[in-house]
């Protein structure tokens, strides 16, 4: 919130049972942080998290420019009336970005804690973690899963950058049907000589970097009568 500039919007939108808009879309990021000083736990643990993604895409689908979501929760779903492939299918239809935060991994661990942990419940955080993985990469995003609680001021800070250093990529597919169908797209840091990119250091050592990038794109789909 800090690194919002004064033409960014930001809105806040939590949910358990039923979505709910917190802070609507606002270029004061002190309102967000007023809202977020506000939030309780609820009574109940039911969570619709696919209905709360889907439900903010609706929302900024018509929004010119970059946008992104940033999800902060376990990535457990038990309420949505969509179900993982639906989601999946809006998710993929979308031009935002999400980012992830995966918290399942410190419940769980106070799960076992408080004695109510299991072979069950650490599948159900397994699974909740690579929904979430898969809600950041499918749409070029990244995913965080921190431990402890002290990592999450610095995950912030690599959301901040992420959200100040992207590259726009334009192209023309040699696919011109109007079909409405997922496509796949691979995005590759090569050599002017085509070949792989190596990135080395001051030292000359070979630096590790990964490209995140939007895995697909859903086709428009022609609006002419077919008959």
């Amino acid at each position: 919130l800090g690194n919002l500039k004064q033409t960014d919007w930001v809105a806040l939108e939590t949910f358990n049972m039923r979505s709910h808009v917190d802070v609507d879309f606002t270029h004061d990021g002190k309102e967000v942080m007023r809202g977020l000083s506000q939030l309780y736990f609820p009574p109940f643990s039911e969570s619709n998290l696919f209905d709360a993604i889907s439900d903010v895409l609706d929302r900024i689908k018509d929004v010119k420019g970059k946008k992104s979501i940033l999800v902060f929760a376990s990535g457990i779903d038990t309420f949505s009336k969509m179900n993982l492939d639906q989601a999946l299918k809006r998710i993929r239809e979308t031009d935002a970005t999400i980012f992830t935060v995966g918290v399942g991994a410190q419940l769980f661990m106070r799960a076992e804690m408080g004695g109510r942990g299991g072979f069950g419940q650490q599948l159900n955080f397994i699974q909740a973690e690579n929904q979430m993985r898969t809600f950041a990469g499918m749409t070029g995003g990244r995913a965080w899963f921190p431990r402890f609680d002290g990592e999450i001021p610095s995950i912030m800070q690599e959301v901040a950058a992420s959200l100040r250093n992207q590259y726009s990529l334009v192209y023309s597919p040699s696919n011109t049907a109007l079909d409405g169908k997922y496509r796949k797209i691979t995005v590759e840091l090569v050599a002017p000589d085509a070949c792989p990119l190596t990135v080395n250091n001051e030292k000359g050592k070979k630096v590790k970097f990964q490209v995140y990038a939007r895995q697909g794109y859903t086709a428009p789909k022609s609006s002419a009568d077919p008959n």
